[in-house]
């Protein structure tokens, strides 16, 4: 044995803030009863840059309109950890919430 071997080397990671495609996503509570009691609506386009995502991310927390409330009558937007927002909805006879933040798309499994 020449006591020399092959070590495996893992690809290396992408690093926050680096190339990749981004994707912004909005997750709120389904309508009362409704199934699934969880939406999650990943918005269009892919960006290429964590930073354009987040942009896009802080954007949709102001302007997206999920289906409750019906009448909306204002919203407060809140930093929710270094990739996202949570968004609370006053309507006419209660509050509602939902969150935006960006993610990267890291594979898919059968």
């Amino acid at each position: 044995m020449s006591g020399e071997y092959d070590v495996y080397e893992p690809p290396a990671a992408a690093q926050p803030g680096t190339g990749g495609s981004w994707q912004v996503l909005v997750e709120y509570s389904n309508r009362g009863e409704a199934k699934p009691p969880t939406i999650v609506t990943v918005l269009p386009p892919l960006f290429g840059s964590r930073d354009e995502a987040l942009r896009a991310a802080e954007e949709a927390a102001f302007r997206y309109q999920p289906p409750d409330p019906m009448a909306p009558q204002g919203r407060d937007v809140f930093d929710d950890g270094p990739d996202g927002f949570l968004t609370i909805v006053q309507g006419a006879m209660s509050t509602f919430h939902f969150s935006t933040r960006i993610v990267r798309h890291r594979g898919s499994a059968p």
